[in-house]
């Protein structure tokens, strides 16, 4: 096998070149397109983004001592808004279980009026354990389903009253920019209050939406073509003869860095016709997108026998059939594992990052050391979605390698079923 046989970057647009560029002709629209679909049990708001939608609910929510509880990895966007609207010593943090794939105990409060959850790796949690503490605090659950499940289920759980979901660049459904709420219709309040302020915000100018788009173009070619990145990646080993500093991973750090596929700030904002247009042309394209990730995944995964399975990917629950949902290839190790991982793949001319997307909260909490080591240990893979099944053997060859070079030797004690295991 070649060493840059992986021609895949660590995200993917589920796109072709003709929908990639239809985006733009919508840049010509001119009529306002519907912003807010009212179904039997919830209202659709359409927004320029999730972190717009997640802040103008907050604000509906506002008061001085609103007492929030909330999952302890977020992401950047979603934690910076909500230490700007709650008071510190009033988040209280929900425990992840040690697999981070459910809830752990909930905390005991003398209040609460917000909960706001976090889905990770394309499962949703269980929440359950909500409901009686709903009852106890009449509080209202929001969630952050980006990277939840089947959009198929509207809300992950009954006990859900607002869900949040994003149309950016690598999501599911995918418009390029864009994101939408479900507000369950016994909140009217809340859903006049959202929809009010969303309209009155200046709205996105369309040069901005051309500007945006044509900062996507390298992106997609990255993402997409997989013989743009396979030439790509040779110019770079070929400039590495000469220049050490230059290296696949600088290069992929710096550039996800510079173009994460949305802006960080200004993002108080009403759609553009054109971007309106795009959200609502492609609001139910997601059945083929949950498609290619889970077929993917699955044969992605079966390359590991269950030790690997349960130290690199400790929460995948792999129930029923749809499993793991989401787009990137997200995989976990030791927290002083992870540079050496990263350097391990630029060898192999491998594109891998560092976790970009969560963060833990700014203050101290009881599980702070055990989140940060957890969040400190996640990166991201090349996008099993794009990959070869060729390609996927090699990948996770080169992960059993360094399992057995750099994980093994830091464990005192080794099963002897787990040595068969990793021959095999």
């Amino acid at each position: 096998m070649k060493s840059n046989i992986v021609k895949v970057a660590p995200d993917y647009l589920a796109l072709s070149s003709h929908e990639f560029i239809h985006h733009y002709a919508n840049l010509f629209e001119t009529k306002e397109f519907q912003h807010c679909f009212r179904y039997q049990n919830y209202m659709k708001l359409l927004g320029y983004s999730c972190r717009c939608l997640l802040e103008l609910c907050m604000q509906f929510y506002a008061k001085p001592d609103l007492v929030v509880a909330t999952t302890p990895l977020n992401h950047t966007s979603f934690r910076n808004i909500i230490e700007k609207n709650v008071k510190l010593q009033n988040i209280h943090i929900i425990p992840f279980n040690r697999h981070y794939n459910a809830l752990g105990d909930l905390p005991v409060l003398e209040k609460c009026d917000l909960v706001i959850i976090t889905h990770l790796f394309g499962q949703d949690l269980d929440l359950e354990s909500l409901i009686e503490f709903k009852k106890k605090y009449n509080c209202v659950i929001l969630e952050d389903r980006v990277q939840g499940g089947s959009f198929d289920l509207k809300f992950s759980h009954d006990v859900v009253d607002i869900a949040l979901y994003s149309m950016a660049m690598d999501k599911r459904p995918i418009a390029l920019g864009g994101g939408f709420v479900h507000i369950k219709n016994k909140h009217r309040d809340c859903i006049r209050a959202v929809e009010r302020t969303m309209l009155a915000l200046p709205q996105e100018k369309p040069r901005d939406r051309l500007r945006d788009l044509i900062k996507k173009i390298p992106t997609y070619l990255l993402y997409n073509s997989r013989t743009f990145l396979f030439y790509f990646v040779n110019v770079v080993r070929l400039l590495q003869r000469y220049n050490k500093n230059i290296s696949v991973l600088k290069i992929t750090q710096s550039y996800r860095k510079s173009n994460p596929g949305f802006g960080h700030f200004d993002y108080m904002l009403k759609p553009s016709p054109g971007l309106f247009k795009s959200m609502n042309e492609n609001l139910y394209n997601h059945r083929k997108m949950e498609r290619i990730y889970t077929t993917q995944y699955k044969k992605f995964i079966k390359y590991f026998s269950p030790p690997l399975m349960a130290y690199f990917f400790p929460w995948y629950k792999n129930k029923g059939k749809k499993g793991a949902l989401t787009p990137y290839n997200t995989i976990y190790m030791d927290e002083n594992l992870v540079q050496p991982f990263l350097e391990f793949f630029n060898r192999h001319h491998i594109s891998v990052i560092a976790n970009p997307t969560y963060k833990i909260f700014n203050f101290t909490y009881d599980s702070l050391d055990k989140d940060q080591k957890f969040n400190n240990g996640i990166v991201y893979l090349p996008s099993h979605a794009n990959m070869s099944e060729e390609e996927m053997e090699y990948l996770s060859l080169r992960i059993r390698q360094f399992y057995r070079k750099y994980v093994l030797p830091s464990k005192q004690k080794l099963e002897p079923e787990l040595n068969i295991l990793l021959r095999s």
